[in-house]
């Protein structure tokens, strides 16, 4: 039974045919040891996704050069794979396999080199359409796999599919990618325990298949996982890629001969260079033509990747041998030299390679026409066709534009959603609630019914100090530590195009905004009324200053880590100026140095402390003089008057005035935290 041609079934066997270079004798007949074979009758996409299937993509990439300074890391690598077809990228570490994934999908710019995807040369349009896995599983831990998913597809798939459709794809991804058994698992970490690293391995690909691009890059996605668990993935990922017709690149760094034998193209890399390019199922014949035979039931794999890392001539000789293959006749004539090329300006302003006929594949005479593989033929002229009516001989900007698969407002709705979710068990966790209640009892026991004297009146102002700093550093130090790990998330979100960068940093700060105000609203219902609950007004107002006091203190957090990529660097300077606010915020030091005054209008706890001075004594009960009083108008009446309280600090600003600073810090530290993001800090 033929499965391809060079893939048959005789018996219960899987054997490989490969070809010998005398046509007189007949094929060699190597056998393919394989748990499983590839079934090619998979699970196909709904019949919703049928009119939005892509155009499957023959990706050519020619003369591909990247250096890093004075070093070069790759040069001239050429490389075609197919609809259906993957291709391993294969060599020892630093090589530069990572490297050529991340030229191929435009993340990196090159210094010399064509890529084309059919016959349009790879720009902004098309960089969005490819999926791109990363080597490394980046997920918000606590979101279940299935809500990991289902926020991915209201994200990334066009608002033209109705909310039940888009949950119809997920269950489908998750039905062809096996993940049924875990769906409800949540992602987890290396504190909390969650998906196994091939499920997460499985996850990381679903997330981008919900886009259902045409070519798919994967970054070594069998590392990690033990033989059974890489032998299952890559056998889903082929079934995949041959029944949804997808065209696949990924890196492999040292396959089972299974994995090997499931690759249909190899491009071998030694030093940054090509040792070897073409039908996985010619390499043997290929070394064997330079001196180097395979021994018996020996793993392909390890074989070549021996020879690659032996000695310098070695080296040499198989990348000449490499080059010269580049002569033969049936070398891809969409990476012939003869092709011609002119340069043209991109969006981006910089300088690309467009041939003259609109993409890798030249004006082929009839003869090399009807030698080429039927599905190239067709692909050709279906796309000259297509060329010669729509599309000119340069690309402008306008062919380049990208359009945000989701309006503004659903990414805001679901990133806020998303938010609230992914942040309630970290923020809301079962320890802060125990610490929040424990510190609100404790606190009211320490100033328990306080009276209204003047001896009481700095155990009053010791209690407003205390609460409006303790959640000044809880909220600062929480944005500190939960944004740094989370911005590894966006910066891979954003590079795939799924959303805004502004509707996730307002998502972001409206999602969290409840779960930021809960645990200080519990201290204060609990500590208050203790101190002594003498007006409602009072009691709410001063909540009020408490909880707007806390958002402050989290936008320097979220400004602060949004500037640090280190956390100790965030920490140290997040150290510094809470104790520099707190020094200066009018309870600890009240004889501040005249040159170091300024200070002062920098802490944010000096304008809540004095606000909330104001409110619990300007409007609450009266603070009665002591017979011995310090403050001198007390000689002249019973009562303290708030002015008096604020005179003995220093110098102070009405209540509308603290509160306008406050709301400028607010608006200032948000506003300076979203340009970070989005000048300074954006993913390359």
């Amino acid at each position: 039974m033929i499965i391809s041609k060079d893939l048959f079934l005789l018996g219960d066997q899987d054997y490989l045919r490969l070809p010998n270079k005398d046509e007189k004798r007949p094929a060699m007949i190597r056998p393919v040891v394989k748990p499983q074979r590839v079934e090619t009758t998979a699970v196909h996409f709904p019949s919703l996704l049928t009119d939005q299937r892509p155009l499957p993509v023959h990706l050519a990439f020619r003369g591909i050069t990247v250096s890093a300074g004075n070093r070069p890391i790759l040069q001239d690598i050429d490389g075609l794979v197919r609809p259906g077809q993957i291709l391993a990228v294969m060599g020892p570490s630093g090589c530069g396999k990572t490297t050529l994934l991340n030229a191929l999908s435009g993340r990196l710019k090159l210094d010399s080199g064509q890529i084309f995807l059919n016959r349009d040369p790879l720009c902004k349009r098309w960089k969005r359409k490819i999926c791109y896995v990363l080597q490394q599983d980046i997920f918000f831990p606590d979101l279940s796999l299935r809500q990991t998913l289902e926020y991915t597809a209201r994200l990334r798939l066009p608002e033209t599919m109705s909310h039940s459709q888009k949950m119809q794809y997920v269950d489908h991804i998750i039905e062809v990618l096996e993940l049924g058994n875990c769906q409800d698992t949540i992602i987890g970490d290396y504190m909390k325990r969650g998906l196994s690293g091939g499920e997460k391995k499985r996850a990381n690909i679903a997330c981008e298949l919900l886009t259902n691009p045409s070519l798919m890059l994967l970054d070594e996605p069998t590392s990690g996982l033990d033989s059974h668990a890489a032998l299952s993935l890559m056998t889903t990922l082929k079934r995949y890629a041959v029944s949804e017709g997808k065209t696949v690149v990924i890196t492999l760094h040292q396959p089972s001969s299974q994995i090997f034998h499931l690759c249909d193209k190899l491009l071998l890399l030694c030093s940054g260079q090509t040792a070897y390019y073409g039908d996985t199922c010619k390499v043997v014949d290929f070394f064997s033509s330079v001196g180097l035979n395979i021994m018996p039931h020996y793993n392909p794999a390890d074989f070549i990747l021996e020879q690659v890392k032996g000695p310098s001539e070695l080296r040499q000789r198989i990348i000449l041998a490499a080059k010269e293959a580049r002569k033969n006749k049936d070398y891809p004539v969409e990476l012939s030299q003869d092709c011609q090329y002119i340069t043209d300006k991109y969006n981006d302003h910089s300088t690309k390679i467009v041939p003259a006929s609109h993409g890798p594949y030249p004006s082929l005479e009839q003869d090399t026409l009807n030698s080429v593989e039927p599905d190239v033929r067709r692909l050709w002229l279906d796309t000259h066709s297509h060329a010669s009516s729509s599309v000119s001989s340069e690309t402008s900007d306008s062919d380049c534009y990208f359009s945000w698969p989701t309006s503004f407002w659903t990414q805001f709705k679901v990133l806020s959603q998303r938010n609230f979710q992914e942040a309630r068990p970290r923020m809301l966790s079962k320890l802060y609630w125990v610490q929040t209640i424990g510190l609100g009892i404790l606190a009211g026991l320490l100033w328990f019914q306080l009276e209204r004297n003047e001896d009481a009146l700095h155990d009053i102002q010791g209690w407003m100090f205390f609460s409006t700093t303790y959640w000044m550093l809880f909220a600062h130090f929480g944005a500190l530590s939960s944004f740094p790990p989370e911005r590894e998330v966006i910066n891979k979100e954003r590079q795939s195009g799924a959303y805004r960068l502004s509707a996730y940093y307002l998502a972001k700060m409206i999602g969290e905004l409840p779960l930021t105000m809960t645990l200080p609203a519990v201290y204060h219902l609990i500590s208050y009324p203790m101190l002594g609950f003498h007006s409602p007004l009072v009691f709410l107002t001063l909540l009020g200053f408490l909880l707007l006091n806390t958002v402050v203190a989290q936008s320097v957090g979220f400004f602060i880590g949004a500037c640090c990529m280190d956390m100790q660097v965030s920490i140290t300077i997040s150290a510094l100026y809470t104790l520099a606010t707190q020094l200066f915020g009018g309870y600890l030091a009240t004889n501040i140095p005249a040159w170091l005054t300024w200070m002062r209008y920098m802490s944010m706890v000096h304008y809540a402390y004095q606000n909330m001075q104001i409110i619990e004594f300007g409007e609450g009960l009266p603070i009665k003089c002591a017979e011995q009083s310090k403050f001198k108008i007390c000689t002249k009446t019973s009562h303290i008057p708030v002015t008096s309280i604020l005179e003995a600090q220093g110098t102070y600003l009405p209540l509308w005035a603290n509160t306008i600073v406050l709301l400028a810090f607010l608006l200032v530290f948000r506003i300076l935290g979203y340009i970070v993001l989005r000048y300074f800090k954006a993913p390359k």
